[in-house]
Formats: C-alpha cells, structure tokens, sequence
C-alpha cells in the first residue's frame, strides 16, 4: 500500500485513488478514505492497520477469552460436585424433596460449566429457591446460607470474564478494564503485591524488588498496545526497600545481641 497524491490535486485514499483521502493512518501514515477509516480507541487506522493484533488489542484479546472456561466455571464445578455429594446423601436418607431440589442445582451447575445460555441467569436463581426451601423446612441457617450464596452467584452473574466465556458481548470500556487487570504490565501489579507481602515475609523483600525494576523496565505508554503501572512498580521497588530496612532495625540488634552472647564466654 503506497500514499498518493495526483499532481495538483488534492490526496487520494491509497487503496481507492479514485476517492479523495479524509483522513490519514495513524500507523502506516497512508491516506484513506471516508470507506477504509476505521476508529479503534479515538484513533483513525487504515483497513490493514486496524485489524492489526497490536492495534486493536482489546478485540485481539477478547477473543483470546471468547467462550473459554474461566476461574468462576472451576469454581461453580466445585461447588456441583459438592451438590452432587449432598443429592447423593439426600437419596440414602430417603430425603426426596431434597434430593430433587439438590439435583436441580447440581444441573444448573453442570450447565454452567457447559456454558449454555440459560445457566447464568440460573445461576441466581438457584440460591434462592435452596434459602426457601432451607426456611420452609424451619432452618434459618439454610436462608443464611443461600443469602451468601446468591450474593457470590450475583458477582459471577456480572463478571466480565464470565460474561465472554458465555459469549455474551461486553462494552468496550468493561473489556479494557478486564484487560489492564490481566494483561497490561503484570510484573509491575505483582512488584506491588510481594512488596505489601515483604513486611510478614522478609525474604519476599528482595524479589518485590526486582519485579518492580523489570515493570519499570516494560512500561511505555506510546507502544502498542500501551504498557502502564508505573505507579505500582514503583511501589513495589518503594515497599521491598522499606521492607529490608524495617526487619534490619529489627533484627540487626538482636543479631548484635547473639554475638555477643555468644563471644563473650570465649573472651573471658
């Protein structure tokens, strides 16, 4: 793809010279017209640019997650095989009523680690029915239950993670604050994290350290995609410093002390 501009004339798109150009790329500098502009993120991008992985990175990793199990499918797994484990004591005790509502759940469940489409809105539905059904047979603690657990089913309901691997279309902005949460710079998020640790954990002082030089190291907000979390690198870098010195106050005088128990037998 090359730019062109007709002698005397104004700017024709690079892919259409028989269009005048109305914008020009961000990336590869060619002229486009009004039908190969794209915007991605408040920028203007040939046709060939925009589709670009490095460009468009929030649709690149949207579909890297696209209907793909998450954290909260394992954990639904887990709690169904626990409702499986409960309808199968309920069919031993003779408990019937039980027995059918738990195996409801465990299907729901089931569904939702499937990913079909009814699933997650069951998903907080089924607490419900279980706190009801805990109250009608005169245990509160079953309504308490099923409260904490509607609530957690609430949270997976609205989870943007859980929402794409349902694939269900998200709005751009929840989909770029998943992808700063799980892509933009990493090292720079967990510097801050081991450097919070390293005040319980001397040892995590050192590496709170070294993580917050390497995020230093990536962070560059004219790449693309950006890479950011300056700020927690550098409270990484900050946290595993002031870390060694507290537990050197701490300890060097005691350390001090041992020696010199330990040496003054040997000099008398």
């Amino acid at each position: 793809m090359s730019s062109q501009v007709l002698s005397g004339g104004a700017p024709r798109c690079a892919v259409h010279p028989e269009h005048e150009a109305s914008a020009t790329c961000q990336r590869c500098g060619n002229f486009t017209c009004l039908e190969c502009v794209h915007w991605v993120l408040d920028q203007v991008y040939c046709t060939a640019c925009a589709f670009r992985p490095e460009v468009n990175y929030l649709e690149a990793f949207r579909l890297s997650v696209w209907g793909k199990r998450d954290a909260n499918a394992w954990v639904v797994a887990f709690g169904t095989l626990l409702l499986l484990l409960a309808t199968f004591g309920a069919l031993v005790a003779a408990e019937w009523s039980l027995a059918v509502v738990l195996a409801g759940a465990s299907g729901v469940g089931v569904a939702f680690f499937l990913g079909v489409g009814w699933a997650r809105p069951a998903l907080v539905v089924t607490p419900i029915v279980l706190g009801a059904f805990g109250m009608a047979r005169g245990g509160v603690g079953g309504l308490v239950v099923g409260f904490l657990l509607f609530v957690s089913a609430l949270q997976i309901h609205l989870d943007t993670r859980t929402r794409l691997f349902f694939r269900e279309d998200v709005p751009r902005r929840e989909l770029k604050r998943l992808w700063e949460l799980r892509v933009n710079n990493p090292v720079a998020r967990h510097a801050m994290s081991v450097g919070i640790g390293a005040f319980f954990l001397p040892v995590l002082a050192p590496v709170a350290i070294v993580l917050g030089i390497v995020g230093l190291r990536r962070v560059d907000p004219n790449a693309r995609p950006p890479i950011g979390r300056r700020g927690q690198a550098l409270a990484g870098v900050v946290l595993g410093c002031l870390s060694l010195a507290a537990w050197g106050f701490l300890f060097l005088p005691l350390i001090a002390r041992f020696v010199e128990g330990v040496l003054r037998p040997i000099d008398g």
